[in-house]
C-alpha cells in the first residue's frame, strides 16, 4: 500500500476519479428536488431550463397601437448548468417582436432573442404571436356616471344632478378601437346616504354591447360629488267644518288624530314650492252628537306622498242654551230659594286684540307671523264669571313643535277660566320659521 501511496500516477488517478463524482453530484443537486435521482445529468456539459421573460415589441408608438401580444413568453434554454446560471441573471438579454416599418393590419410575428450567453440553444413558446397594429389616435369624450343604490338612501331625501371636475376626457388607442367606444362612464354608490357623497371615481370605456375596451384615458379618475337633496318637509294641518248641524245644536270644539303632515315632493324645487295644506274638510249638516271621521290628507300639486295619509277627526257637538229655558229655570230656583242671589244664564263676552304666544320652537329658529299676531276671543259662561273677566285672564297660543322652517298655518288655542268655553276668531294663522 505504501508503494501505491507514493505512485504518482496511482494519486492523480484517485484524485481524478474523486473530483468527477463530485462534480457529478453538484451538477444534478441545482435547481433539482431532494431525493429525484433522476435528474442527475448523465452529460454534466449539457442541461435545459425554462425561464420566463417580458415581451418586448418594437414600433413607432408615435403613429400606431399593438394589441394581442401576451405580456410575457415562456424560453426553453440548454447549454452548460454554467451559462444557464448566467442566464438566469439580470442582464442585457430579451425577448421580443420586431415590428419596426410594418403597417396596420394582423400579422403572425415571430417571437426573436438577443443578448444570451454564447453557447445556449434557445427557443421561446410561443414561436410567433398573432398581433394587431392599428394607427394611433386621440378622441375627446364626454363623461357619464351611473349612480348606484339610489333606492337605498335615507328617507325623505333624493339624489341630485352628479356633478363632474372634468366634463371631458381624452382617449388614445388604435383607431378601430378607439371608433368602437360607444361611452366612457364611472360608477359611485350613494347608499345610505343622507348627504352629499363626493369620491374619485375611476373611469373606463366600452363599446355598445358593454364591454371595456382597452384604450388609455386621461385623466383616468375624476372627482365626482352626488348632491343628496332632502325632498321632505313637515307642515301643519287643520281641519274646517262645512255645513250646519241641526236646529238648536252647534259645533262646540274639533280634534285630530295628527296636526301636522310630513310632505314627500318630487324634487327639491318643487318641495319649496309647497308651503301649506289645504284643512281637513269634514261635514256636520244634521248633527245632533259628537261624530269622528276619517279625512284623506289632500297632496299639494308636487307632491307624491304624505304621512299620514289620513287622519281621523272628531267634532263635538253641544246643545244651545234656550233662553227661555234658562229664564223659567232661573225663577223657579228664585221661588224655591228667595235668598239665592245666584244666577244660571249664560253670556258670551268678546275680548278683542288679545296676542298670540309662540311655544314648541326649535332652537335656533325665528318664527314671525304672516298678518296678524292678535286674535279676538269670544268667551261663553255664566253671567257671574263673564262680568268678571277681563283681557288678562284669556291666552292664545300656537304650538310649532316638530316643525321645520318654511311657511305653516297652525291653529290658535285659546284659554279662560274653569267653566269657560273661549274661542278665537281667526282660528288659524299663517307662521313663517325661520
Amino acid at each position: 500500500m505504501d508503494k501505491l501511496l507514493n505512485n504518482n500516477w496511482f494519486v492523480k488517478i484517485v484524485s481524478f476519479v474523486m473530483a468527477l463524482m463530485l462534480y457529478a453530484i453538484v451538477s444534478a443537486g441545482d435547481g433539482t428536488p431532494s431525493g429525484s435521482s433522476s435528474n442527475i445529468a448523465v452529460n454534466p456539459t449539457q442541461q435545459s431550463a425554462i425561464i420566463t421573460s417580458k415581451l418586448a415589441i418594437k414600433y413607432d408608438q408615435n403613429k400606431y397601437v399593438v394589441s394581442g401580444a401576451p405580456q410575457t413568453i415562456s424560453v426553453r434554454l440548454s447549454g452548460s448548468n454554467e451559462s444557464i446560471l448566467k442566464a438566469k441573471l439580470p442582464s442585457t438579454k430579451s425577448v421580443y417582436l420586431d415590428l419596426s416599418g410594418m403597417k396596420p393590419g394582423t400579422y403572425d410575428a415571430r417571437v426573436q432573442t438577443r443578448g444570451f450567453p454564447s453557447g445556449l440553444t434557445v427557443k421561446p413558446s410561443p414561436k410567433t404571436v398573432r398581433v394587431t397594429i392599428q394607427k394611433r389616435t386621440s378622441k375627446e369624450l364626454p363623461i357619464a356616471i351611473d349612480i348606484l343604490n339610489k333606492n337605498s338612501l335615507a328617507e325623505g331625501y333624493t339624489v341630485g344632478d352628479p356633478v363632474i371636475d372634468t366634463q371631458n376626457i381624452t382617449v388614445t388607442g388604435g383607431e378601430d378601437t378607439v371608433d368602437s367606444i360607444a361611452f366612457v362612464k364611472g360608477v359611485i354608490s350613494v347608499k345610505g346616504a343622507d348627504a352629499a357623497v363626493e369620491k374619485m371615481i375611476t373611469l373606463h370605456a366600452y363599446n355598445s354591447n358593454g364591454d371595456q375596451v382597452n384604450v388609455t384615458i386621461n385623466p383616468s379618475s375624476v372627482h365626482v360629488r352626488v348632491p343628496i337633496e332632502k325632498v321632505s318637509k313637515q307642515l301643519s294641518i287643520n281641519a274646517v267644518t262645512t255645513g250646519t248641524p241641526a236646529k238648536g245644536y252647534s259645533v262646540d270644539s274639533i280634534d285630530q288624530s295628527a296636526k301636522t303632515v310630513t310632505v314627500t315632493a318630487q324634487d327639491k324645487d318643487a318641495l319649496d314650492q309647497i308651503t301649506s295644506l289645504e284643512p281637513l274638510s269634514v261635514p256636520v249638516d244634521g248633527l245632533k252628537k259628537d261624530k269622528t271621521v276619517t279625512v284623506n290628507v289632500a297632496l299639494p300639486s308636487g307632491a307624491t306622498r304624505s304621512d299620514p295619509e289620513k287622519i281621523d277627526v272628531t267634532v263635538h257637538i253641544i246643545k244651545e242654551t234656550d233662553a227661555e229655558s234658562d229664564e223659567s229655570s232661573a225663577d223657579s230656583s228664585s221661588d224655591s230659594n228667595p235668598d239665592s242671589s245666584l244666577s244660571t244664564d249664560k253670556q258670551t263676552k268678546k275680548l278683542t286684540n288679545i296676542p298670540i304666544k309662540v311655544i314648541g320652537l326649535k332652537d335656533g329658529l325665528n318664527a314671525s307671523f304672516d298678518k296678524e299676531d292678535h286674535v279676538s276671543v269670544s268667551v261663553t259662561g255664566s253671567s257671574q264669571d263673564i262680568d268678571k273677566l277681563t283681557a288678562d285672564d284669556v291666552h292664545a297660543e300656537v304650538d310649532l313643535d316638530g316643525l321645520d322652517m318654511g311657511a305653516h298655518e297652525v291653529t290658535v288655542a285659546v284659554s279662560a277660566a274653569d267653566g269657560l268655553v273661549a274661542k278665537a276668531t281667526p282660528g288659524t294663522v299663517k307662521v313663517n320659521i325661520s
